[in-house]
């Protein structure tokens, strides 16, 4: 039997609305096995899919040797602690932000990390927290903290998982796609009608970069 298919997926995403996706390869593939994992923050130094054949990933940095697929778009919110001077506001622009901390993630990609902490924007770094964030969950605390503010997708902000937090609009700020990633070389034979799929189903232009 072929091996199976292993994928992992962000844990921060909304998983959800991706299980049609997979559930229509086991239907059309019904010999196709699924290997699931979770993973937290692309890690410096450490392959996005390491060993595994799919992920899915909010805004993922470009890698050698892989390709990937735009399966949805989202606007940039931003999220912040309950009483947050600045959620007195409907909405919140780029410059409105850029002085903000962020929670402080020296072990995560600095390229992937630059985009949500809104570096090409900004001109540089912004100013962060001593924390070493290596998930959702963990900068969710630091937000909620009242420590820092951060940038998420969206998609997801009516789902953050604590209750300390709010979100607001970000004016100007850059698109969020979600992506499906796959190695160049893959070999898997199941991979090529998961892509077909995923083509068909996102509302978005399919582009492969």
């Amino acid at each position: 039997m072929t091996r199976p298919l292993r994928v992992v997926f962000e844990e921060a995403l909304p998983l959800a609305r991706w299980g049609p996706l997979f559930h229509l390869l086991r239907v059309e593939l019904p010999d196709t096995r699924l290997q699931w994992q979770a993973v937290g923050f692309p890690t410096a130094g450490r392959p996005l899919l390491d060993r595994a054949d799919v992920g899915l990933f909010m805004a993922p940095p470009p890698e050698p040797g892989a390709r990937a697929l735009t399966i949805e778009t989202s606007p940039m919110v931003v999220a912040m602690a309950v009483g947050h001077r600045l959620g007195l506001r409907d909405e919140l622009t780029v410059g409105e932000v850029l002085d903000e901390p962020f929670p402080g993630a020296p072990s995560v990609n600095p390229q992937w990390r630059a985009f949500w902490t809104l570096d090409e924007q900004r001109g540089g770094p912004p100013k962060f927290t001593d924390d070493d964030v290596r998930n959702a969950e963990q900068g969710l605390q630091v937000v909620a903290d009242g420590r820092a503010i951060a940038t998420i997708a969206a998609t997801i902000a009516n789902g953050l998982a604590h209750p300390g937090v709010v979100a607001l609009p970000l004016v100007g700020g850059p698109s969020v796609a979600t992506r499906l990633v796959w190695r160049t070389e893959a070999e898997h034979p199941a991979l090529g009608r998961l892509i077909d799929l995923a083509l068909a189903m996102t509302t978005d232009v399919g582009r492969s970069a």
